[in-house]
């Protein structure tokens, strides 16, 4: 199968921008995009939509609707999962691919590519005045610096993305971010460009009509022309050795054609094979048929039927009515291919989750409960105020949840399989322990945190997504492929994650009301606190351990051992260790309400390292890749633990230093023995 051109894999191997498309190169580098030949186009209706968002496509190795494949190109490329057109139309993620499509000159203006900053853009000698830092470009705009971009991300293209500036890291990713974009708007270049049909009686034979000869035309006679060209090379041809070579030449010239209009048309894989999954997983784009036509023993008629269609679809582009009924004659053929196959029946499912937008309106539902937390510490005593709050985390979890059931559904895997899946995980966890102890205590505390943690959880997990702009539902590395440890090791790991991060949420009300004097007199309060922290520290200390000694099996059982000093199982370990050592500091009196809830807070931060941190390495078995945008998010995070736990540290140094009476304040008297064993307790 013919080498994809472009790949984000490569790229993030270090290879990516070693183009090895250099058809496409020479399209877009042979001068400005010419402008739009049209101001505007009538707008997609809805029908069109529809199917296009439903057609599947292989991306990735994963078949998956042609609705994600555009959201999250858009989604790297705007920062945002919307266009907006220079005639201020909205576009959604679909309805813009449509038009990068089938109108590559009108998509070519729209201001779709965000620049984090104005560094990589000077790099690239491209003029940035009047705009603002972080605005969008077209990408007629960003091609005066095409060629010097290209030629920076291609020499930083093997340098390691850990290794890289923030500056570096950005010129590589416009640069991606373009290439990308080619792609797409010379998708369909094969269909737009008619061939030159060389005259010659032997080329008059086979195309009678040249001027209407198109890409599928050439493909379907395949068999035909390889014929000819064994007859000819075989000297079997009633002709003479000057015709011979001609017919040749004009053959090759063809062939050149279809190789070079072809080349660009490898971005998206819309036509499945004819036969079973384990005999052929991959599907085909256009530039893959011309290689299985002329080179496999049987044409892929099907396919080449199928790209005829496509053909007409560009042809039609402004004849909706003859566009919709060319799209649905296609669109069902590729379903029964795929459906022929078992690759089309979580497809619908999987269009349904993202249109639903469950993450955004979970999020929406845990910010409001919050509010009506906080309202509800206005009047404490109200029971009406008090409950509210239940009919907002309830149903926000109840979205989250929906959403992960829906995921685990569409791939067939356990919940947690991606750093993106761990944070819904999490989230969804520590708000349903959250819930838990709310309702065994009704102090509205676990309830405000359910729903604060709740909103930081989906915050961040649209962050990671934002920061990816890959798919969230990859395939799986080979040595994840496997569900019964996903279930087992993976997710009881990451509940244990979820706890020591709740406990340390929890831990943090405490110290910070201790700060601020937050009922400084109600002893019973805090005391409650320390409890939670307590049970939640020992809940996540059985999940933690548990999960580390099936991680153990597992390595055992892939890698031959169990143990190996790794990054990720030394994180593990850490958490268990750690744990262990509060619980017992706690049981042996080394540590009283103060010191548990301090210890805590430094547990969430040795979770955080082992969930996040180990990833910055780079190295190790557990290490699937370098996580692009969490050093500067997790630094964050540490300086203002750190900032919290010195705090807390000054607070606890201060009252022992007030606590401590003078020797000659007590000279001369006796206090009885409970007033002094109590006052060792108060220290």
């Amino acid at each position: 199968m013919k080498t994809r051109l472009f790949g984000r894999w490569a790229l993030a191997a270090g290879l990516a921008l070693v183009w090895a498309g250099a058809a496409i190169g020479q399209a877009v580098e042979s001068g400005v995009p010419a402008p739009p030949t049209v101001q505007k186009r009538t707008p997609w209706d809805s029908e069109i939509l529809a199917a296009f968002s439903k057609m599947p496509v292989q991306d990735d190795g994963r078949v998956k609707p042609l609705d994600t494949f555009a959201q999250f190109r858009l989604l790297r490329f705007n920062g945002k999962r919307e266009c907006v057109t220079p005639w201020k139309e909205t576009l959604s993620p679909i309805a813009w691919l449509l038009d990068s499509l089938f109108y590559p000159e009108l998509a070519e203006q729209y201001k779709m590519f965000v620049v984090p900053s104005w560094d990589a853009l000077d790099a690239a000698g491209i003029k940035h005045e009047g705009k603002n830092k972080r605005d969008r470009y077209s990408y007629v705009e960003l091609f005066t610096g095409r060629q010097a971009l290209m030629t920076k991300a291609q020499e930083l293209g093997h340098k390691e993305e850990k290794d890289r500036t923030t500056t570096e890291q950005q010129i590589v990713s416009l640069a991606m971010s373009m290439r990308d974009f080619e792609m797409i708007t010379h998708y369909l270049d094969f269909a737009r460009t008619p061939l030159s049909i060389p005259s010659s009686p032997g080329m008059a034979n086979l195309f009678p009509n040249p001027a209407e000869v198109r890409y599928a035309d050439v493909l379907s006679k395949a068999g035909v022309i390889r014929g000819a060209m064994a007859t000819l090379q075989a000297g079997g041809a009633d002709v003479d050795e000057a015709t011979k070579k001609k017919e040749l030449e004009n053959i090759r010239s063809l062939l050149a054609q279809l190789d070079k209009l072809g080349g660009m048309a490898s971005e998206l894989a819309l036509f499945p094979p004819s036969v079973t999954v384990k005999e052929q997983p991959a599907w085909s784009a256009p530039a893959d048929l011309i290689e299985k036509a002329f080179t496999g023993e049987v044409a892929p008629e099907k396919q080449i039927a199928l790209l005829g269609s496509l053909e007409n679809l560009v042809k039609q582009r402004d004849d909706r009515i003859a566009f919709r009924g060319t799209l649905t004659g296609m669109n069902q053929d590729v379903v029964a291919l795929a459906s022929a196959r078992g690759e089309y029946g979580k497809i619908p499912l999987e269009v349904f989750l993202y249109k639903s937008q469950f993450l955004y309106w979970s999020l929406c539902v845990f910010v409001l409960g919050f509010v009506l937390v906080a309202s509800s510490w206005l009047a404490p005593r109200s029971r009406i105020l008090g409950n509210i709050p239940w009919l907002a985390a309830v149903p926000g979890l109840a979205l989250l949840t929906t959403v992960i059931v829906l995921r685990c559904i569409i791939r067939g895997r356990p919940p947690v399989t991606t750093l993106y899946e761990t944070i819904l995980f999490i989230t969804a966890t520590a708000v349903f322990v959250a819930l838990v102890i709310e309702y065994m205590n009704r102090q509205r505390i676990a309830l405000a945190l359910s729903t604060l943690l709740g909103s930081l959880g989906l915050f961040l997990a649209y962050k990671f997504e934002l920061q990816q702009g890959t798919d969230t539902m990859p395939n799986l590395v080979a040595v994840l492929d496997t569900n019964f440890w996903l279930a087992t090791h993976v997710t009881t790991v990451t509940i244990g994650y979820s706890a020591g991060l709740l406990a340390a949420a929890v831990a943090h009300v405490y110290v910070i009301g201790q700060l601020i004097g937050f009922k400084k007199s109600d002893k019973a309060f805090y005391k409650s606190l320390t409890r939670m922290v307590y049970g939640v520290v020992c809940f996540g200390l059985v999940f933690s351990t548990v999960g580390t000694v099936l991680g153990g099996i597992w390595a055992n059982y892939s890698w031959g051992r169990f143990w190996g000093w790794d990054p990720k199982e030394n994180g593990a370990l850490m958490i268990v260790l750690w744990e262990l050592a509060v619980l017992h500091g706690r049981m042996g009196g080394y540590i009283r309400d103060f010191g548990m809830n301090m210890t805590a807070i430094f547990g969430g931060m040795i979770v955080a390292f082992s969930w996040f941190g180990v990833n910055l390495l780079g190295v190790g078995l557990h290490a699937y890749g370098f996580t692009s945008g969490i050093f500067s998010a997790l630094l964050v995070f540490y300086i203002i633990e750190t900032i919290v736990l010195f705090l807390g540290a000054g607070l606890w140094i201060g009252r022992r230093g007030s606590s401590d009476t003078p020797a000659s304040a007590t000279k001369g008297k006796h206090l009885p023995a409970s007033a002094d064993s109590k006052a060792a307790r108060a220290r």
